[in-house]
Formats: structure tokens, sequence, C-alpha cells
């Protein structure tokens, strides 16, 4: 066997990883004794090539693409209302089958399982409750504390052609035992809720309109088809009726029954709405959000329907006595793909009242959603936000009696917009988490406050973010995210913090970067703030190249603790590049006003700010301003390319999943509302097409000289494709450095959801595309094998 194939063999049973359970305890040993080895094996461990830099064999090591696979997330915190406990939510990846060779794609494949974290004993390590190839998600402990509803669905459907598959809810007991399937509802079922007493769970599911027009009868708007007098599923309902045989050569009745039948099966796809595409595949068949009651014992009763007709509802939860379910709902009177308009309704359950809603607020112009009753059942907490600037509007935290009535607004959504929230212990006092200068702070806020106030912002200096959390008893237990380590589980009980659990120790045996931050002044009194990661074991003296890394959105909002970015970030810096990276206009967590000034300006405006951090970074002295390289994606992947069709100053580029040419991106994109929300209007306005072809980098790439690595998902339709590929074949005709990278079956989100391998494949693809024109001077980070062979992880 060669030196390559040793070390695959020797990394197969390190990649392969264990049961959770048995992980989750080697991680706590690994807390208490700090003695990880790379993945768990004394004869391996991970450099970055010390001896060749002259350092000491026994440097700590550095990340390498190989982590990513060891990398777990905490996606979701459910307390139980006594505060003893609380359900997680862990992300993993795991080997799919015995390894032999190189890692190639489907290799490795997502997991995700529920956990039962002791709040009381700090000794006790999280217990592993669901197993399994599955994607186990959406919490929710039951009110005496006994069981957890949750959301399961297979890691990958069994024919890898086929759509994602549906999930449906399960219940586990807690003190042991199987969990068993709740809900076989055809469409699938999420977002479980518990009735009071612990007998029902609210559910929700995306019926076809087509069979809620069978069961209710058609909508109040028109056909949407021109030229038809009835809504399709009325047509094929009054042929059933008629006995009309469906026949491609028949009558005229006989024929569009034929077709109908045609359309139905997806052969050919008939699309008759304006959001057609979904995020990987067409969505030609309108579904709207139905809430479902269903028993949790087996009782052969079918789920209960809540709310009759047209209208899309969601967010469903019980009123504290359990006689009321309070919901949102989305029209009813036009199509639900032409309106963004939500309410508030409240349904009694006792029958017929379950098919009749009462309305609790309703505000024209406004967007109402997450109704959550508190404590006593007397306020209902909800968010809300304008729909007529909706790129730029922030969502507000508001009150209102269970009663109706006027909302009391508990934060101002032009500085702050709200993300996740849940009641605190006490009356009137509702917890928040929301998007601020490079933080996503957690904050608690109530009608007797002027201000919301800070309870978590900074870790070890520099902001943090928090995502998952709760509260229960007197606990508060989230998940953060922060520059030292992405994924940690906190608590603060009777206001003392502590960690209840690390998700990836491993890293306290890795040398990274830590980030500093800085802010720059504009011309035009914008203040740009942003962050600068040296790379790893910069010495005294030494010069690096630096990234300029750009994020998308436009909307996002980075900071040092980005979940999505840090290993990428920690990445690039062991292989010897600096990242800088800053939040331009236009980006969420500095308010409304910071966030509308990119308004029909994607492209002069924030790359200025871009650059102007890029400068003021470049005067750090180990910055060698001759060796930068810039990437981004999304609208990140936009500026881009932007960016090297009007500054030279590059050595190379990446443009990732980008759009770029604006009017195409209106055709293709299931995110095309945003060329008006942003833009002003249409495409094909003669009022806003010249502002759009000046901010679309597709009409400067004669410009572009700069090196270009283009790449995209094959099935993004978030973005669209054909934009890349347009690009590509402008740049190649003009012979011009690009290459183009497309990845099968991949959509928008691959950085962040993707095969892991496809993922190690973009990181690794994109760090050596920069190689090419820059050198770091150092060795890519390898794993060595304890004999003294090595070898670095074949690249692409």
């Amino acid at each position: 066997m060669n030196r390559a194939g040793r070390l695959f063999g020797t990394l197969r049973n390190g990649l392969s990883i264990p049961p959770e359970e048995d992980s989750i305890r080697h991680n706590e040993v690994m807390n208490r004794s700090k003695s990880l080895s790379l993945f768990g094996l004394v004869a391996l461990m991970a450099t970055s090539n010390p001896q060749a830099r002259g350092q000491d064999a026994d440097v700590m090591p550095s990340i390498t693409t190989l982590d990513l696979l060891r990398l777990r997330t905490i996606r979701e915190v459910d307390v139980d209302r006594s505060g003893r406990f609380a359900i997680i939510a862990i992300e993993s990846f795991a080997a799919t089958k015995p390894l032999d060779g190189p890692l190639r794609v489907g290799d490795y494949e997502t997991r995700r399982h529920l956990f039962h974290v002791d709040l009381l004993e700090a000794d006790e390590a999280p217990r592993q409750l669901t197993h399994g190839e599955r994607i186990d998600s959406s919490p929710t402990i039951s009110p005496n504390g006994r069981e957890v509803a949750f959301v399961r669905a297979p890691a990958k459907p069994d024919d890898a052609e086929k759509e994602k598959p549906r999930g449906q809810v399960w219940v586990l007991p807690l003190d042991g035992g199987e969990a068993r399937q709740i809900t076989t509802l055809e469409h699938g079922a999420a977002r479980p809720r518990w009735a009071p007493n612990g007998r029902s769970l609210l559910v929700d599911s995306q019926i076809p309109l087509d069979e809620i027009i069978a069961l209710d009868g058609p909508p109040t708007w028109s056909p949407t088809r021109p030229g038809k007098k009835v809504h399709d599923e009325s047509a094929r309902l009054e042929a059933e009726r008629n006995e009309i045989e469906p026949s491609p050569a028949g009558s005229l009745e006989q024929i569009r029954s034929w077709l109908e039948g045609n359309a139905r099966a997806s052969d050919p796809r008939v699309v008759d709405r304006i959001a057609f595409q979904g995020e990987q595949a067409l969505e030609e068949r309108t579904r709207l959000r139905q809430v479902f009651e269903v028993n949790v014992k087996p009782d052969g009763l079918a789920p209960r329907r809540i709310g009759r007709g047209a209208v899309s509802r969601f967010d469903a939860i019980y009123s504290v006595d359990g006689r009321q379910v309070i919901m949102a709902a989305r029209s009813g009177e036009v199509h639900p793909d032409e309106i963004l308009d939500s309410r508030l309704e409240q349904f009694t359950l006792e029958p017929p009242a379950i098919e009749k809603a009462t309305v609790l607020l309703e505000m024209p112009g406004w967007s109402l959603s997450d109704p959550l009753p508190g404590l006593y059942g007397s306020l209902v907490a909800f968010t809300g936000s304008p729909v007529d600037e909706p790129f730029y509007r922030g969502r507000r935290l508001g009150l209102i009696p269970v009663t109706g009535g006027e909302p009391i607004w508990a934060t101002d959504g032009a500085s702050l917009s709200v993300d996740e929230f849940c009641w605190a212990n006490e009356a009137a006092r509702v917890l928040f988490t929301a998007p601020d200068r490079g933080a996503v702070t957690l904050l608690a806020a109530s009608p007797a406050t002027l201000e919301p106030v800070d309870l978590i912002r900074v870790r070890d200096g520099l902001p943090t973010q928090v995502g998952a959390f709760d509260a229960g008893g007197n606990a508060l237990v989230w998940a953060e995210s922060s520059a030292s380590n992405p994924s940690v589980l906190r608590s603060r009980i009777a206001d003392e913090d502590r960690v209840v659990y690390d998700a990836n120790p491993w890293i306290t045996e890795r040398r990274i970067s830590r980030p500093t931050e800085g802010w720059v002044d504009r011309p035009d009194g914008k203040r740009i703030q942003f962050w600068q990661l040296p790379p790893v074991g910069l010495e005294e003296g030494e010069e690096a190249p630096m990234v300029l890394a750009i994020h998308g959105g436009p909307s996002a909002m980075w900071g040092p603790g980005e979940s999505s970015m840090w290993f990428e970030w920690q990445l690039a810096a062991s292989w010897g590049f600096g990242v800088v990276y800053c939040n331009p206009r236009g980006s969420g967590g500095y308010g409304e006003e910071f966030q509308r000034a990119n308004h029909q300006d994607w492209g002069p405006g924030p790359a200025s700010d871009c650059l102007s951090v890029l400068d003021e970074a470049c005067r750090r002295e180990w910055v060698d301003a001759s060796r930068l390289v810039v990437t981004g994606g999304s609208y990140g992947g936009f500026l881009t390319a932007w960016m090297v069709a009007h500054d030279d100053r590059f050595k190379a580029a990446v443009a990732q999943r980008g759009v770029y040419d604006l009017g195409t991106f209106f055709g293709e994109g299931n995110a095309f509302r945003l060329v008006e929300w942003a833009f002003g209007g249409q495409p094909f306005d003669e009022r806003f097409r010249e502002v759009m072809d000046r901010n679309s980098p597709f009409q400067d790439v004669a410009r572009i000289n700069t090196p270009l690595l283009i790449l995209h998902g094959e099935q993004d339709l978030r973005t669209g494709v054909s934009q890349s590929a347009m690009m590509y074949r402008a740049l190649k005709s003009l012979d011009r450095p690009v290459e183009y990278v497309l990845y099968p079956k991949a959509g928008h989100d691959l950085s962040r959801t993707g095969d892991p391998i496809q993922r190690m494949d973009r990181l690794d693809r994109i760090l050596e595309f920069f190689t090419r024109f820059v050198s770091t001077g150092r060795s890519t980070p390898r794993v060595t094998i304890s004999d003294g062979s090595a070898g670095e992880i074949p690249g692409p």
C-alpha cells in the first residue's frame, strides 16, 4: 500500500464517527483530561508542518480540512418548565459506509439527534436519546416533563433523485422506552406544540391547494390560468361526477381531463403561480400551511384540521387553559403568492368552532406571526413588521391582551430586528435575540422598561452570537458561537453562568486565530465595522497574504462568532492567509437606516465600504498588500464579481453562488422579489433598467482581468445557476483567466447544509485556487502518520 493508502487506511477508523452517546462521553473525558489526539487516535496528529517553518515538532496543530467532519453544532434547545433539564438537537456528520481510499461524495452525511442535558448536575454528560440515519429536530418537552415530541425525517431519501423526505412527528418517553410515531400525514408534519394537558399536539402540514379546494370548495380569488372560468380542482371534480373518461383524442372535456391528469402527475409541470421555484426543485403546485390537532395516545381518531378555506395558517399554539388555539394566518381573499400581510387568529376547540376564526389582531400593511401566550395567559407575545419596505423593515416584538385590543410594542424595529423569543419566568418579560453590531445579542424586554436590556453580548472581549435558547424555572439555556468556539451550550441559573456542554472540545487542542475589531468612517457619515484575523502562527516580522471575505444577503451580518463561517475562516488562517471581513451598508444589525443605505446601490457604495476596510486592514504590518484575494457567496458573489470589474488590486477572486445579472435573476431565482424591493421596480420597466444594468456585474464583464473561480450548485434555485454560466462563457470568450465549478445535486446552502465532502471540496478548492496566484510561504495543514511518513490530503 502506498503512503496515501496507508494514510487513508489509518484515517478510516478515525473518520468513522462513533455513536453519539459514546462520542459525548469521550468529549466529556476530553474536557477533563485535555489530552485529545486527532480523531481520538494516538497514532495521528494534525500539523501545519512545523518542521518546515523551523518550529518545534510539538507545536500545537492547526485546523485541517478533515476537521470539518468532527464539527458538531447545537441547533435547537428546549428547557423543561421547572428548569431541571434541557433537550438539545446536535448536528454532526457520520460515515455512510466503511471507508477505503480517498473520501468521495456520499461517504458522509449529515445527522441530527436529540440529547438530554441535566442542568442541575454539573458533571453529568449529555445523554443521547435518538440514534440512526435520521434528522431529528424541533424538540418540545411535554408539560409534565416526561416526554419529548420532535420531528423525524430520514437523513436522505431512498432514491437520490427524489425530493427531500418529509418529516413526521414522534413522541419519546424520557424515562425509557421507544419513540412512537404520532403523525402519518401524507404531506408531512412539522412544528409540534403540546396541549397544556399533554394529551394532544398541534402540528403544521403543507397541503396542496387542490386538496383544500376538494375539501372546502374554491377560493375567492379568480382562477390564475388565463381563460379559465373555474379552478382546475373544481373542473376535475365536475369531470369525475360526470364520469368523463380522460382521452387525448376524445371530446374537448375528455382532452381537458387527460391534460389535467398529466399536470397533476407533474409531467408536464404546469406553472400558474409567480413563486414557482423552491430551493432545489420547482414547486408549481401551491401549498398552504394548515394546522392539525393530533392525539398523543393511539385512539384511532383522525387528526383534526383547524380552520377552513384557502387560507395559509401557521405558528399555532394552545392558550394557557387549552381551550383555544392561536395562530397566524395569511389572507384567503387573494392568492398567497400575492400578499405579505398576515394576521393573528383564535379558534375555540369546540366543534364547529374549530372551523370559524376570530381575529385577534389584524393590522393592514403588517405581517404578524409567532403568537406565544404568557405564563398566566393574559398576554400574547408576537412579532410584527410593516410590509411597505419588506427588505429593510425590522421585526418588532409586540404584546396584546388575549382578549384582543391594541398592541404594546416592546421593541422598535428601526434599531433592532427580533429573531427568536420566549417568555421569561416572570410576568410580562420576554427574552429575545437580535443581530446587533456583530453580535447576536440575547436581550430582555417588557412594557415596564424603556429600552431592551442586554443579557449576553460579549465573550472574551468580542461580540458573541446566541443561537437557539430557552428558559424554564430559574434556568436560562442557550447555544453560543464565539470567536474561540463555534458551538457551546451555556446556562445561567441563579445568576451563575457556566458551560454546560462544549460540542467541540477538540478545538482546545488546535491553534486558532483570534480576530481584532475595527471601524472605518466613510465620507458620507457611515461607520463600517470589521474584523481581521491574522494567519495562525504568525511570527514577528512575517508578512502574509490576506483574503477579503464578503457576506451575502445583502442584509446578513457577520461578526467574530459567526457560526456558519467560523471553520472556514480558521482554515484559511491555518493555511497561512489573513482574513478581513466587514458589514458594509445594507447589512443587518445596524438599524433600518443603515440597511436601507444600499437601495438602488448594490455595487458602488457597498464595494467602496469593503475596499475602505481593506485599506485600513492593510495598515497592519503583517499584511502584504501585494498579495490580496477576495471571495464571497450569494450577494457576496455578486459583490466579488462587481469589485474585480472595477478594481485590479486583487491577485485572484472566487465568486460563489452569486447573482450577476439582475434581469436574469428576476426570472430564475426564487429570491426574485429582491429585485423590486431593493431597486424599486422590475427589470423590464424602463425607469429602472439603467440602474439595474449599472449594478449588474455581467454588464461590465469585459473589464474583468483578475483570475476568477466561479462556484455554483447545479440545483441552486435561490439565485439561479444560469448567471454563473453567463459569466463564465463571457470571460472564456474574452480569453480571460476563469474557471467554472458546478456541484451536482447541490443547492444554494451548499456551504452550510450540503454534502460534507462537497463542502470540504469547496473549502480546499477556494484556497488552492488562491495559492496559484499568491504564496503563503508555508505548507498546507496536513495529517501525519506516527511512523514518520506523511502525506497531504489529496486536493483537487
